[in-house]
């Protein structure tokens, strides 16, 4: 797991695969990469990216999931999405996990309008409003999809944005494991507070990536930076745990979700 970890912080240059062709872009830190490119990085570079992060992940099975905390963003990042407040308040937290799931489930389940029916215990109300058309999307028509939700749990008020896009499979030189999958989720202002319960819940930002490592098995990444006080801090290590062990959960679920046939 050591390795794992240090793999993850510094990620190893690809063998070139010849003289005249430009070394790819060496990724030292895959989840800020990926935020900070979302919007602007190319298909080949988005699909360099996924077989960088294939040759970190290599230990992480269905029973052995990586839960780690990971550096903290900077204010230049968070401005990319219109936000000004101090990014160094914001914990980062990192989970990987391996799902028995096809691509294409996961792309159904994790753009879904209904989630509150895949995840029953996690709202009392949610709202998803889809920008882009997507049955379009999930049938690799358009490359984007981009929505807005507006949420209650039992913890505070959300809205947010949220985005999908395709990695195209740009054959198995470029895309050894075929598409992926890659998103990207933020608060658009501060959540509010619920049944007056005082949460202070100020930033959170994701961003996501998925492939199918095997048939059927697919590889999650989830990278998150949040800062909340919902009566105990993210600052504090007992919040961080039981927040990771609720992403490796949360993905428990979707495991089920695909399981049913339904998706």
């Amino acid at each position: 797991m050591v390795r794992l970890m240090f793999a993850l912080v510094g990620l190893a240059w690809l063998a070139m695969g010849c003289a005249s062709e430009p070394a790819p872009e060496k990724i030292t830190d895959f989840s800020k990469w990926l935020w900070r490119n979302y919007d602007s990085a190319s298909d080949d570079q988005l699909a360099n990216a996924v077989v960088q992060l294939n040759g970190t992940v290599t230990e992480v099975t269905a029973d052995k999931p990586l839960k780690v905390l990971i550096s903290r963003l900077a204010s230049t990042d968070v401005a990319l999405v219109g936000s000004k407040l101090d990014a160094s308040k914001a914990v980062g937290m990192l989970a990987i996990t391996e799902t028995a799931c096809t691509l294409s489930q996961v792309a159904n389940i994790h753009t879904h309008a209904d989630q509150a029916g895949l995840h029953a215990k996690a709202y009392r109300a949610y709202k998803r409003t889809f920008v882009h058309d997507r049955a379009a999307f999930l049938g690799h028509k358009i490359a984007r999809l981009d929505w807005n939700t507006e949420l209650t749990s039992d913890y505070a008020n959300e809205k947010l944005a949220g985005s999908a896009r395709w990695v195209p499979d740009l054959g198995k030189a470029k895309s050894p494991h075929g598409a992926a999958l890659v998103s990207r989720t933020f608060l658009k202002e501060p959540a509010t507070e619920v049944d007056g319960n005082g949460v202070q819940w100020p930033q959170d930002y994701q961003v996501e990536a998925y492939y199918e490592r095997t048939p059927g098995k697919v590889i999650h990444l989830f990278a998150l930076w949040r800062q909340a006080d919902f009566g105990i801090s993210t600052e504090t290590t007992a919040l961080q745990n039981i927040m990771l062990n609720g992403f490796v959960d949360w993905d428990k679920e979707v495991e089920t979700a695909c399981k049913s046939g339904k998706y």
